[in-house]
């Protein structure tokens, strides 16, 4: 079954010429609107050419249908939000998604513990079911950013993936504001770079979630350490985001390490992500593969700029333009993706490394995570797993 509900900040603008001010205001508080998929996939699917997004697809009143009627319902224990990543169209944003929670219907954790569309008859039965106990089920939905699906568009879709950072946390504040279920991501391929935009913001204090519930500011500032932790508070209740699965993260490696130990007096090393991956997730997994081409070109390590920068016409070619990317590094180094390899050892304490070729038994491509059964039964154990 389909996730019915994406939260995405794609298409905004349609909003001003088909709602007025006061409505507009409402429903894009935090940066975002709710977007129901039946509506949108059948608006898509009748013509596939439209580019903008109808304000009928849009859910009118998201406490209402979205977490009065959905999220905030007693036997839901835990939310995963589920990010795509570059080169992504809406409609193949809830294609791809819907694939991956299809399967993890049929693995052991999640069998009959899962729902995806409260509308559909056998979701609302599961909701509905007197054997099912309180916090049992797992609710999934969607975060959209506007990727512009297409290849030649990776840089510009890196400058939108940093800017809808702080609107993927103002949608996990909400939900830590209205209720207290687990909440969780799944990320793929740049999708990981945002979500780690958005761990940097907040441990930095660059931004602080819209309207952030007191108590999870204060968790989140002990974790920080910007105040003294005199409470102490349950493991499921300390971090931003309680289990964090990275598929084929779009991510450097360096950019998650702490580099202490030098010899030779270099200066200490702390990558941009690493402090908010310590601090406010519980456990971090990244599952990666060798076998990823979509990300090969970021395996030419430590080649001198000045020559690439030399060949850049014919690399511009060869790499839809990929080589300005490597620009976003002030001090010019640029390593490996964390999607093609393990996790270094200087990672934070909190981050597994899956290897999806090894639990697969076969090559695993960029987008074939999501129809493997083996990475979902992981996957599935992953999202089940207690906090410590």
């Amino acid at each position: 079954m389909s996730i019915r509900y994406f939260a995405t900040n794609r298409d905004s603008e349609s909003l001003g010429r088909d709602f007025n001010r006061e409505k507009r205001i409402g429903l894009q508080k935090g940066g975002y609107h709710f977007v129901n998929m039946e509506a949108y996939m059948s608006h898509y699917l009748s013509d596939v050419e439209s580019k903008t997004m109808p304000y009928g697809v849009i859910v009118d009143d998201s406490k209402k249908e979205i977490f009065d009627e959905f999220l905030n319902n007693e036997k839901i224990g835990s939310v995963v939000i589920c990010v795509h990543g570059f080169s992504v169209h809406f409609h193949d944003a809830q294609t791809w998604y819907s694939i991956l929670t299809d399967t993890l219907r049929h693995t052991k954790s999640l069998r009959n513990r899962m729902i995806t569309d409260p509308k559909n008859p056998a979701d609302k039965k599961l909701l509905k079911s007197n054997q099912v106990g309180k916090g049992d089920l797992t609710a999934f939905i969607g975060f959209s950013w506007p990727s512009n699906g297409n290849l030649v568009s990776y840089v510009s879709d890196q400058r939108e993936a940093i800017s809808s950072a702080s609107i993927l946390s103002n949608l996990i504040s909400r939900i830590r504001r209205t209720s207290d279920k687990s909440v969780n991501l799944i990320c793929h391929s740049m999708g990981n770079f945002l979500a780690c935009q958005m761990f940097k913001q907040l441990v930095k204090e660059e931004s602080l979630p819209n309207e952030p519930n007191a108590k999870k500011l204060k968790t989140l500032k002990i974790r920080m350490g910007r105040i003294e932790d005199n409470d102490r508070v349950n493991a499921e209740d300390r971090y931003f985001v309680d289990r964090y699965i990275m598929l084929a993260p779009d991510v450097e490696r360096r950019h998650v390490t702490k580099c202490v130990e030098i010899i030779g007096g270099r200066e200490p090393y702390v990558g941009p992500f690493y402090s908010g991956l310590e601090h406010l997730v519980g456990q971090v997994h990244n599952f990666y593969s060798r076998f990823d081409g979509a990300l090969a070109i970021s395996n030419y390590e430590k080649i001198p700029r000045k020559a690439l920068v030399e060949a850049k016409g014919v690399m511009d070619r060869i790499t839809f333009g990929m080589i300005d990317f490597f620009k976003r590094n002030p001090d010019e180094k640029w390593e490996r993706r964390l999607g093609s390899t393990q996790h270094p050892i200087i990672a934070p304490a909190n981050m597994k490394s899956h290897n999806a070729v090894e639990l697969s038994g076969r090559e695993i491509g960029h987008s074939d995570y999501v129809d493997s059964r083996e990475i979902a039964e992981e996957i599935g154990k992953i999202l089940v797993s207690r906090l410590e």
